[in-house]
């Protein structure tokens, strides 16, 4: 494989030859596995450098080193990452020595062992794809049952595979308000996934009539009480199943927040356990029939906004908050919010 130096030189180059300014990029690590080239830059500022307008200098140095793909990371996006993961280490192993049931060690045991790996690599954005694509089809571990909520898109999505690939014995279930808020392109996700990786699904039908009304009215911003709604629905539903963990797909509770004991109830949000970015999520999720629903939120937000334009700024801060938190790339991120 090339040196930093022979690929800094190259960068200049392709730099130059496509009327972008002479720069010199600093490069502070080059990782190179499984035809996939990671290379490290000091900051986002020489990331921006190595990636260049549009996308376009990365994209010619592919295709020059005819590697399958190059992953651009500043190092101080994984020294962040580095210590959320350090975080959630020490919550898990807290968690499994103090809380965690005898029956429920040994996926808990993988969970650890998979976070330890992906901390002492956080640069390395296959590990957890890796490890799911070689214990998707295990067997699942004798009585240890856990709920995951699943609406359809690619961040439960996500947390279904990997909880399957843990070896925890899931099921999932969709709360269903109606497809003005659940709408088809939804369900035909959560068929495909379901079906694909043969896990137990179960619809939860409720009533959010006055939700919908108080949104439609221009009263409130649906999010908040709609999410609220849904937990609730979902944790009856453990109670009356006699359950105790659930696993939701919730990016941003990282470290002591990622799992939680609370009326008897365990709840891990395993996305941001794992500290996962919104693009690796999007790559692992493809691979089992889950596709991308494009645009921001659900038909009901969508009138929202096109009703009551002031409500548009909740939105756009929710997106803004995953962007502050390195879950989404700014050209995701503003992607996002041009359909809101």
């Amino acid at each position: 494989m090339y040196t930093k130096e022979e690929l800094i030189e190259k960068i200049i180059k392709i730099r130059e030859d496509i009327g972008h300014d002479h720069v010199q990029p600093e490069i502070k690590e080059i990782h190179y596995e499984n035809d996939e080239l990671t290379i490290i830059a000091p900051d986002r500022p020489e990331k921006s450098i190595i990636i260049g307008k549009g996308g376009w200098v990365v994209g010619k140095l592919r295709e020059q080193l005819h590697v399958k793909s190059i992953h651009v990371i500043s190092y101080t996006d994984i020294v962040l990452k580095k210590y959320q993961l350090e975080l959630s280490l020490k919550h898990v192993k807290k968690i499994i020595d103090n809380v965690i049931p005898e029956n429920y060690i040994e996926p808990f045991n993988n969970l650890y062992k998979l976070l330890e790996k992906k901390y002492n690599a956080p640069y390395n954005n296959t590990i957890v794809s890796n490890y799911i694509k070689e214990n998707i089809d295990r067997q699942p571990i004798e009585n240890t049952p856990v709920v995951v909520a699943l609406s359809g898109g690619v961040d439960s999505s996500f947390t279904t595979v990997l909880t399957k690939a843990l070896g925890f014995n899931l099921e999932t279930v969709t709360v269903n308000p109606g497809t003005i808020i659940l709408p088809n392109q939804f369900k035909h996700n959560i068929h495909n996934l379901t079906t694909a990786i043969n896990v137990k699904h179960t619809y939860l039908e409720t009533d959010m009539t006055h939700i919908i009304e108080e949104a439609l009215s221009g009263k409130i911003h649906p999010c908040g009480r709609c999410s609220n709604h849904i937990e609730e629905v979902v944790s009856d539903y453990l109670k009356d199943t006699q359950k105790s963990v659930m696993i939701y797909g919730d990016l941003l509770s990282t470290g002591s927040q990622s799992i939680v004991k609370k009326d008897d109830i365990i709840r891990i949000n395993l996305p941001a356990l794992f500290r996962m970015e919104k693009s690796e999520i999007k790559t692992i999720v493809t691979n089992y029939s889950v596709k991308k629903i494009k645009g921001y939120g659900c038909p009901l937000v969508v009138q929202v906004h096109k009703k009551y334009p002031q409500y548009r700024s909740f939105s756009i801060q929710r997106v803004l908050r995953e962007t502050r938190a390195g879950i989404l790339e700014p050209g995701e991120a503003l992607d996002l919010i041009k359909t809101i």
